[in-house]
């Protein structure tokens, strides 16, 4: 008979609380560290979570995740608090999954449905086990396909509008995810931070505006760049040459 070992994660997760609550208007809790994972499900309302000295603005059907170690503080709102269910669960490690403070929308309410309908039932240690592995399972589905669907949209999004004045932190915020973990997904996809890579399109643009016989001011403006000096300095440290020799070798 050949023998299955799990790998990873699926070895070492050990639940140990969950629960329900509907919160009060302006319920908060922390600051408070915690010494295992708690993720909590927002079922409805809206509130804030404060982790690692960043604000998030969370909402319904949204997860704001505790990490082990790290000092949190959360409150809700007043017009429309939150109802929240909640699950923990110690690991000896880190989840690459779980990194990020907030997880936009995942499809795991169904769970916490479940723990709201039937948290004061007792027996229910298998089921509450079985539940956590299958929500780490989906989550670390929707992670793995979530981080290419954001670096895709950020290169296409850098490829298309690299003459605005883009900021890496205003892409994160449309896809509301952390910037930090945007910059290490793209990296993780492309071999370098959104950043350089834009940098690349907007040196790549204005030569080829130069090769068309554009003036290098013009050319730096309709690459992306407003200042001169750094455009050339850039410039000069992808091709060899300032811009002004670049443009006149390509019209000789």
């Amino acid at each position: 008979m050949e023998q299955v070992v799990l790998s990873g994660w699926q070895r070492d997760v050990a639940p140990n609380i969950f629960g329900y609550e509907a919160c009060c208007p302006g319920h908060s809790f922390g600051p408070a560290v915690r010494p295992y994972y708690l993720l909590h499900y927002v079922l409805e309302g809206e509130g804030e979570f404060l982790s690692e000295g960043e604000l998030h603005r969370v909402g319904r059907g949204d997860i704001f995740v505790i990490r082990p170690g790290v000092v949190t503080t959360y409150r809700t709102g007043a017009a429309a608090p939150w109802r929240y269910a909640w699950l923990g669960f110690h690991y000896p490690g880190e989840l690459p999954f779980l990194k990020t403070a907030v997880i936009r929308q995942p499809p795991v309410r169904h769970i916490f449905t479940f723990i709201r309908d039937h948290q004061s039932e007792e027996g229910l240690d298998g089921k509450i086990f079985s539940l956590t592995h299958e929500l780490l399972w989906l989550l670390d589905t929707a992670h793995a396909e979530g981080a290419r669907q954001y670096a895709a949209y950020t290169r296409k999004y850098l490829d298309s509008a690299y003459m605005q004045n883009i900021s890496i932190d205003s892409i994160a915020q449309r896809l509301h995810i952390d910037r930090r973990y945007l910059t290490r997904q793209f990296k993780a996809s492309y071999g370098m931070p959104p950043q350089e890579y834009l940098m690349r399109v907007r040196l790549d643009k204005a030569a080829q505006f130069l090769q068309q016989g554009y003036c290098v001011t013009d050319a730096a403006q309709m690459a992306g760049f407003m200042d001169l000096a750094n455009f050339s300095r850039y410039f000069r440290r992808r091709y060899g040459v300032v811009p002004r020799e670049y443009r006149g070798k390509q019209v000789d």
